[in-house]
């Protein structure tokens, strides 16, 4: 029974879903924490830092969903 079983493969499985998972997570959380740090040094005045971290937000936000894009483009693809 254990001969049918690709250890190598689900090795590979978990490793990958976990860099993902983790991956993902923290695209999206740096576009939660850059989006607030931009809106509140907006409000503080400071346009620059502002600026820096919108800038921030926005390509966290697009590599983010790149990456969702990506994985669900795998998950559909044929072999």
């Amino acid at each position: 029974m254990l001969a049918a079983i690709d250890f190598h493969a689900l090795g590979q499985v978990i490793w990958v879903s976990l860099a993902a998972g983790v991956s993902v997570t923290v695209l999206f959380s740096v576009v939660v924490f850059a989006s607030d740090r931009a809106d509140e040094s907006r409000r503080d005045g400071a346009g620059g830092q502002a600026a820096a971290f919108g800038a921030l937000a926005v390509v966290a936000l697009a590599v983010f969903l790149g990456s969702v894009v990506y994985g669900v483009v795998v998950m559909l693809k044929k072999s």
